[in-house]
């Protein structure tokens, strides 16, 4: 009954969504070309990350490029789907690479997506998880089904400042230290991992929780990042 429930709601909200899209067409965040969210030639131009990130760390585009910076903006704190979809395309079409290195490395075996997990007061008052919503969309995108989305496996369990609001790198490390915490660590044991996140800064967060992956028994673990 639960779980029918939960298919009709979701027939309804893509109806809804594409109603919305029907009356009022995607414009592209760049040149305002109607029904692309980001057109071809704007994606073309868009700014590549250019600044070093840590060790194990992949970031796609550079967070100060107007694009991507609105973008991500429009996506975290004004819930617009379509830019999940489009920003996880554009990470999985970037990094397919490297991801076919990793699904050698896997043998077989099918590769964790896990989203950068928020604080659940931060979720209930925004009602999503802006990483959550690249990855799923990150996922879509491999058709061989090798990708297993897991939101289920580490959460955060506390509020923290936001980072990009403290400027010294080692307080931004402290302030994340011990931040989360694994659920399910026998899901984990040699497994090969990628984390999504949708902007990294010093990479305090994504390093925190690679290596908390790593000493709960992942085989690898590395972190696409869609902005740095």
């Amino acid at each position: 009954m639960l779980k029918a429930i939960k298919m009709t709601i979701s027939i309804i909200k893509k109806g809804i969504e594409l109603f919305l899209e029907i009356l009022f067409p995607s414009k592209c965040l760049g040149c305002y070309k109607k029904g692309e969210i980001i057109c071809e030639n704007c994606v073309d131009n868009l700014h590549l990350a250019e600044r070093p990130t840590e060790e194990k760390i992949l970031a796609l585009y550079d967070y100060r490029d107007p694009i991507i910076k609105k973008a991500i903006w429009n996506l975290k704190y004004y819930n617009d789907p379509h830019l999940g979809q489009k920003l996880g395309e554009l990470l999985y079409q970037s990094f397919l690479e490297e991801i076919q290195l990793l699904q050698m490395f896997s043998v077989g075996s099918p590769i964790y997506i896990i989203p950068v997990p928020i604080s659940n007061d931060k979720r209930k008052r925004r009602g999503y998880n802006q990483s959550e919503i690249i990855a799923r969309n990150f996922c879509k995108n491999e058709i061989k089904n090798i990708f297993q989305l897991k939101t289920n496996i580490i959460y955060k369990k506390s509020n923290t400042i936001p980072q990009a609001r403290i400027e010294n790198r080692a307080k931004r490390l402290q302030n994340i230290k011990g931040t989360f915490e694994i659920k399910n660590i026998a899901e984990l044991k040699g497994k090969t991992v990628i984390v999504i996140d949708d902007v990294t800064t010093t990479g305090g967060t994504l390093t925190e929780i690679i290596k908390l992956l790593k000493k709960s028994g992942s085989k690898k673990v590395i972190a696409f990042a869609v902005a740095h």
